[in-house]
């Protein structure tokens, strides 16, 4: 299939986004390609994905963005992590985004710390297990930002932002850049003989294109409706399916705007604490399954006061394939899991690439060998792979405080998941049978085990060695918080670093 034409159905931050890259594209290659972007400025985009991770960086670089031209336009802070308060109750943990320090780097100094913390449990807490890997955790604990010192800042801090004006700056982008951007509503597509898209028939005219990506969220017009392509529910083992969205002002701006997400655990679900410059988002992740939306109300004052607030749905799961003929679901009309560890955003960006590396590799040329390599990325090894870390949030917990709890950690048969390198079968094998990690272990599963207060290996046996205990004192570790303590302290605050260099005239 030659491309010369691509027509693009919804707006939001995936619409834009992959307007932009295209456009972006089309200017350095010099290929003389069509992209035109059809939405309803009519129809609401929920506009609540504000809090990213590493993959935006990529996503910001291509397209030539550095922070002063955009941040100050979408309420932009800075991310050095995400939070994790009392999903094993009564404690916290860091995922954090540096590098994993490297005097830490290699099997046996992973294998320490959970073989240590049972010698020494009043030391080896599940709050400083980040801290033991990466040495800029203490950024996030300190709430301190910097350039100097401490983290190679450009490739290891991520953003928190504004869905919307993000949405918006991305608009203009794309149009200064040749994007035709029409305001027409979807009514139905008009097929060719083989199945495939031929137009897209809209209120006030007829689309037509060789590509044709869909953007439109849940309602998954093109990718769902049309071409009938398989929904996979994920809604067995990720039970949330609404969240109550809200801003709040700031009461104390300095200590409130964090450089990290909070997600705070609940009695039925868990709160999303995001800062940005203006004002905090917050929502509660929930189901009805065990609470009344009234109750749910109720917990979401209790924490946040009489506030005004939206309620969002969702549906947990992703189509069997997100590149089905001339169609491609990016976003949320390909598929989603759940905001806690801000991976929405993160599989928009990282799907559109796939895309754009599909189409980029023989100028526009594509078949099915480029088709199969976009699903197999964007599936087994994009989204099912997120799906299995996010269910480690659940059935590590030893929550028991509600109906709720009880049955994400006792009830759910995690096996159904779709097997990944974190999925609950591999976490079995590894915590039960083999009892050891192995140098391609990626570092997120390490945190969420470590910060859950779990381990590979057996604690009673571990007791029972006491001559192996001196060989895991943590006096190095005491002598290294406090060095880091120590340079943290001399760093300015998350919200006197912005003021400084980005909201200087503000």
């Amino acid at each position: 299939m030659k491309i010369n034409s691509i027509c693009i159905l919804g707006g939001g931050t995936s619409g834009f986004s992959i307007a932009s890259l295209l456009a972006k594209h089309r200017e350095m290659s010099g290929l003389d390609y069509g992209i035109k972007l059809v939405h309803s400025e009519e129809i609401e985009t929920i506009g609540v994905g504000e809090s990213t991770i590493l993959t935006v960086n990529v996503f910001l670089k291509f397209l030539g963005l550095d922070d002063k031209a955009w941040m100050s336009k979408c309420d932009a802070t800075y991310k050095t992590a995400i939070k994790f308060t009392d999903f094993n109750e009564g404690s916290y943990f860091y995922y954090p985004f540096g590098p994993v320090f490297v005097r830490q780097n290699n099997v046996e100094a992973v294998r320490k710390w959970f073989i240590a913390k049972e010698f020494y449990p009043e030391i080896c807490t599940p709050e400083r297990a980040s801290l033991y890997y990466v040495r800029d955790t203490i950024l996030a604990e300190k709430n301190k930002l910097t350039r100097e010192g401490c983290i190679d800042f450009d490739d290891y801090t991520a953003y928190q932002f504004d869905a919307s004006k993000f949405g918006n700056f991305l608009k203009q982008y794309s149009e200064e850049r040749g994007v035709e951007i029409i305001n027409d509503k979807f009514l139905e597509a008009e097929l060719n003989e083989d199945g495939s898209i031929r137009s897209l028939i809209c209120e006030n005219g007829i689309h037509e294109a060789d590509l044709f990506v869909d953007c439109s969220g849940f309602k998954s017009l093109l990718l769902g409706e049309v071409m009938q392509e398989e929904f996979i529910s994920f809604s067995d083992t990720l039970i949330n399916n609404k969240a109550i969205v809200a801003r709040i002002p700031y009461t104390n701006k300095e200590d409130q705007l964090k450089n990290y997400t909070d997600c705070v655990a609940l009695k039925n679900g868990w709160c999303w604490e995001i800062p940005l410059w203006n004002n905090m988002s917050v929502g509660y992740v929930h189901t009805n399954k065990f609470a009344t939306e009234e109750e749910i109300e109720k917990e979401f004052f209790d924490r946040y006061g009489q506030i005004d607030y939206k309620t969002v749905e969702y549906k947990t799961g992703r189509y069997s394939r997100g590149w089905v003929k001339n169609v491609v679901g990016i976003g949320l009309a390909y598929g989603f899991l759940e905001p806690l560890e801000s991976t929405g955003l993160a599989s928009t960006f990282i799907n559109c690439f796939r895309l754009l590396e599909c189409i980029s590799k023989r100028e526009m040329n594509c078949t099915q060998i480029d088709r199969d390599i976009f699903n197999t990325g964007t599936g087994e090894y994009g989204i099912d792979k997120w799906r299995a870390q996010i269910e480690m949030h659940y059935f590590l917990s030893v929550r028991s405080d509600s109906d709720y709890w009880k049955y994400v950690t006792e009830d759910i048969d995690y096996r159904t998941g779709i097997d990944s390198p974190f999925s609950y079968e591999n976490l079995l094998y590894k915590c039960g049978v083999e009892r050891h990690l192995h140098d391609d272990d990626e570092p997120g599963f390490m945190f969420i085990v470590a910060g859950m207060n779990y381990s590979h290996f057996s604690r009673a046996i571990l007791l029972s060695e006491t001559t192996t205990k001196e060989e895991y004192n943590m006096r190095d570790f005491m002598e290294y918080l406090k060095e880091i303590n120590i340079t943290a302290s001399k760093f300015p605050s998350t919200l006197k670093f912005l003021q400084d260099n980005i909201y200087n005239n503000n």
